[in-house]
């Protein structure tokens, strides 16, 4: 739904991003995603935004530019392509929104991937054939469109993201010991840098050992241990289980408690939004 609201943030995020202004302009367009996931002129914009901005970063001044930390974010999995190759996390923006009815035929040169019509797949470049002038299907070998629409990332290194305000978030590591001033600092920074926004209380403990389920009964518990309210309709409880890169990392699981209310609302159309 396109209001007033929605159209003044439209607005102000296309005057941002030609002034490259790219963070600015992508805060604007969440903005409008919290209350309006799916508005397809949002998806567009964004789309433009990312494609644009990503590529151009260096011409931005250094706050607003577009890092891992805008571009995982959950809120915008919609406008990503995504290789569907068994086992592949790669995702990226194509110019599919840029040039819209225009991107037929169009030649890009060292496209992130494509998608093949005829078997209607989309792969990233290191599962796709190669193809003169191109990227070929590694199913059927036909050349593969190199501006495809997006498919959706299935995957972002973020945790989920909600239009409600963030108030309490419990990390738990599995050990003997609580989780470092810098483990904490590290895991805000690249799994949930919403804690820089709603400045949440942030609490940190360990479990000696998690169980079958990835330490998701020990985060709830926690959570009721802390404040049973959390476990109330009064509050939505989000758990995010996870790990540090490597086959020995320590494995943590997340609990994001969010007020149960609207974060942002549509002033021209205040009904809850879903």
């Amino acid at each position: 739904m396109v209001t007033r609201w929605t159209r003044q943030l439209l607005d102000e995020a296309t005057a941002l991003t030609t002034e490259k202004r790219y963070r600015s302009a992508l805060g604007r367009l969440l903005m409008v995603l919290d209350v309006y996931p799916g508005l397809p002129e949002v998806q567009r914009l964004a789309g433009e935004l990312i494609y644009i901005g990503a590529r151009t970063t260096s011409e931005a001044a250094p706050e607003e530019q577009l890092g891992p930390r805008q571009l995982f974010d959950t809120r915008l999995n919609a406008v990503f392509c995504a290789c569907e190759a068994p086992g592949c996390g790669v995702s990226w923006v194509s110019a599919h929104h840029l040039l819209g009815d225009h991107g037929g035929g169009v030649s890009i040169s060292n496209p992130m991937g494509g998608r093949c019509d005829v078997c209607a797949v989309t792969v990233c470049r290191r599962h796709a054939r190669p193809a003169a002038l191109g990227l070929g299907c590694p199913r059927c070998g036909r050349h593969l469109d190199p501006v495809p629409a997006p498919n959706g990332r299935r995957h972002s290194a973020q945790t989920e993201r909600l239009n409600k305000p963030l108030v309490h978030v419990i990390v738990l590591v599995e050990g003997k010991r609580p989780p470092s001033p810098d483990f904490m600092t590290g895991l805000c920074d690249s799994v949930m840098p919403d804690v820089f926004e709603d400045s949440p209380r942030i609490t940190g403990n360990c479990s000696r050992r998690f169980r079958g389920d990835e330490g998701r009964t020990e985060a709830v518990f926690h959570a009721g241990a802390l404040e049973p309210a959390y476990l109330t309709d009064d509050y939505d409880l989000r758990i995010h289980p996870g790990r540090q890169a490597g086959r020995r990392g320590q494995r943590w699981v997340i609990a994001k408690v969010f007020e149960n209310r609207p974060k942002h609302v549509d002033p021209d159309n205040p009904a809850p939004q879903h």
